[in-house]
């Protein structure tokens, strides 16, 4: 019974980290055009680690805001179970990074996405109760041009990946996002975000 209420504790912090940086997300919309002289095209990048270690230990989110001359802060949550879900240790990290380093996670996702097809699964399948798909992370970014991409993987045989972009605000309506597979296709990019994040940590 308490490791169901941790876990459950665990649950319901990811899902406050989340819509704190959907709210994030909302300050860099197509209504708010960037003004600033940001040399990238990305306008704000948002990972949600889900508290694995697949893309840097302990990972359960960053967002990456655009300061200014170049320079993105990064600020991110982990979350420590080490020593198991009833003394959970939640803490912050912030760190300053260039637009390049911004560049690298965008075009290893792109690159990635070139090498995916389209899956035999919809989404309504993969969320049918039977399936009960466990998601790994998440990715949301949005360009200067007001355009926007979102991805969220699951770990699932075979690892899926569920993609969707636009203009405006971000849509995450996963059940008309497009299923693709496969997952080992954005090995580039949990790389490039490992990369980052253990040069600055």
């Amino acid at each position: 019974m308490v490791g169901e209420n941790s876990k459950a504790i665990v649950t319901a912090t990811i899902i406050i980290l989340a819509v704190f940086a959907a709210a994030l997300l909302s300050m860099f919309n197509s209504d708010n055009p960037i003004t600033t002289s940001n040399s990238s095209k990305v306008a704000s990048l948002m990972i949600c680690g889900n508290s694995s270690d697949l893309l840097y230990p302990e990972l359960a989110e960053a967002n990456f805001i655009f300061v200014e001359n170049d320079a993105w802060q990064v600020s991110a949550h982990f979350v420590d179970d080490s020593t198991g879900y009833e003394y959970l240790e939640i803490y912050d990290r912030s760190f300053t990074i260039t637009s390049k380093e911004v560049e690298s996670i965008n075009d290893a996702l792109h690159e990635g996405l070139n090498q995916t097809y389209p899956s035999n699964i919809t989404a309504l399948e993969l969320f049918e109760p039977e399936s009960s798909p466990h998601m790994w992370y998440e990715i949301a970014i949005t360009y200067t041009d007001g355009s926007w991409i979102y991805i969220i993987t699951f770990q699932t045989e075979p690892g899926l990946i569920i993609h969707k972009s636009g203009t405006g605000n971000t849509n995450r309506n996963l059940l008309d996002g497009t299923v693709l597979e496969p997952l080992s296709a954005l090995d580039g990019l949990v790389s490039a975000i490992n990369v980052i994040f253990s040069n600055h940590l």
